[in-house]
């Protein structure tokens, strides 16, 4: 910076320090005397600005003056903008000018434009020096050249691979695994498609699942499957496991997932016998938390963790995601491309995240899900939310309309200052109904849960299974030969 003026450096801060507050026509002033004053970087920050607006033809305007001005940065852009309109030509002499001024970018698509011209050889020194300059794409093409499709030099081949996939490329970890195959080294090959999975590469899962399976392993299959379904979206993976479920006599288990990539018409085992455990204690929890906040408008903050409804704040909020009453879909906040997963209020949804990868459970640890086939789409995201902020312990949800009413958010709050539902006999037998609807095929479970949630000491067999309070006074649940409850007594109510 020390070779621009004293002015232009002080003219080009506060335009960046105008930009990044949001005052957009003051940035673009002073980044225009920035400019004028001698400082090159105030035209390329102006073209930035120009493209965020859409205006491309501006934006290129600012980039060839700072280009000229010998900004290499610069020069890349221009290069793309030609390269996006066609003109390969003019692309290559731009980025032939970044990559002299030491741009890993423009040296990087240098070398690609080189190899499409036929220049190997050239192309893959433009490579090596690409990678010098910390591209690991550049290591991923030499590593395909020298593979040539297992024809080439494969020891040289999986040292690119290698040093590719060191930097986090997972393609490259990915082609190495058929590297090592190609090499004999089946053990090589899984250790480099895991690597690959790990990097998020979309085939890596599904290539072990399928492995696994054709080595008759179907538990590993199984796990290989799930990732790829629930990572990637890969609908082959979860038509696998339904195959895979189905042979097995797991027609619950087959069904979510020959529903998981078109509409689930309902949860997972595994969801199912987790959220019914708790379901009887978070129904009476909600009820407590919608009694203290009532009705009102909300706003939230999700840096400092408040929620503010009906005049009065809370903290300990956790936003926990949102769903589209325009596609039927649920997205968990960790998952939002809108918000970054570090940020306060979305940091405590790790614990969720851990438990549904613990447990197997899909409906935690899968970014969205498409909830069309439920009756109620809606209130299928309701339960799923309330049974995972039961993670989290605190006072429970609240969520509110947002976009015109086409979505809903979703927060979870734990604040000491609100209320914490007691046992209260006479809601015992309306709440454990209640959950088991909700959950039929785990009725028991639902039952369980609830006493345990309150500390009951429990008595079980075929028929009937008991809670005795350490306070005093008993719950008694009576069930069908199917696991039905057939008849709930709680002090002096009884319910059939």
């Amino acid at each position: 910076m020390s070779e621009y003026p004293a002015e232009s450096i002080d003219l080009h801060r506060r335009g960046l320090e105008a930009r990044d507050a949001g005052r957009l026509d003051e940035a673009a002033d002073l980044l225009r005397q920035a400019y004028e004053a001698g400082h090159p970087e105030g035209a390329h920050e102006l073209g930035m600005m120009a493209a965020d607006r859409g205006d491309e033809r501006q934006a290129v305007g600012w980039w060839r003056r700072a280009a000229d001005a010998g900004l290499p940065q610069s020069a890349f852009e221009v290069g793309y903008a030609a390269e996006r309109a066609g003109d390969r030509d003019e692309a290559g002499q731009w980025y032939r000018k970044a990559a002299e001024g030491g741009h890993t970018g423009g040296t990087l698509n240098l070398a690609v434009l080189t190899e499409h011209d036929g220049n190997v050889d050239e192309a893959m020194r433009l490579y090596r020096r690409a990678w010098d300059l910390g591209s690991d794409e550049a290591a991923f093409n030499l590593g395909r050249l020298y593979d040539d499709e297992g024809k080439g030099d494969l020891e040289a081949a999986a040292t690119w691979y290698t040093r590719a996939a060191e930097r986090g490329n997972g393609g490259a970890a990915f082609n190495l695994g058929f590297v090592r195959q190609d090499q004999g080294d089946p053990a090589g090959k899984i250790e480099a498609w895991r690597r690959a999975a790990d990097l998020g590469h979309p085939k890596a899962a599904f290539c072990l699942g399928l492995h696994y399976g054709e080595s008759g392993d179907e538990d590993a299959a199984i796990v290989w499957f799930r990732r790829s379904a629930q990572e990637t979206g890969q609908d082959k993976a979860a038509h696998n496991l339904s195959g895979i479920y189905r042979r097995r006599g797991d027609e619950r288990s087959a069904r979510f997932w020959s529903e998981f990539s078109t509409g689930l018409s309902g949860y997972s085992p595994e969801f199912e016998a987790f959220a019914s455990a708790g379901s009887a204690a978070a129904i009476q929890q909600q009820d407590v938390l919608n009694d203290a906040l009532g009705d009102g408008y909300i706003s939230f903050d999700v840096d400092g963790r408040t929620l503010d409804s009906g005049g009065r704040t809370f903290h300990g909020m956790t936003f926990l995601g949102s769903f589209s009453h325009v596609s039927q879909t649920w997205l968990w906040a960790w998952d939002n491309p809108h918000y970054a997963s570090g940020l306060p209020a979305i940091a405590p949804l790790r614990a969720i995240r851990e438990h549904g990868e613990r447990h197997a459970i899909p409906e935690l640890v899968t970014g969205g899900l498409d909830l069309s086939g439920f009756p109620d789409p809606a209130q299928a995201a309701a339960t799923m939310a309330i049974a995972a902020a039961g993670l989290l312990g605190g006072n429970g949800v609240r969520s509110c309309r947002v976009n015109d009413g086409k979505g809903s958010f979703y927060f979870h709050l734990d604040d000491p200052a609100l209320p914490v539902a007691e046992f209260d006999h006479l809601a015992a037998s309306r709440l454990l109904m209640t959950a088991a609807e909700i959950f039929p095929a785990e009725q028991r479970r639902v039952v369980r849960g609830f006493l345990a949630h309150h500390g009951c000491r429990i008595r079980e067999s075929a028929e009937v299974v008991d809670g005795l309070f350490p306070q005093g006074g008993q719950v008694t649940v009576a069930f069908t030969a199917e696991g039905r409850i057939k008849a709930i007594s709680s002090g002096r109510t009884a319910t059939e």
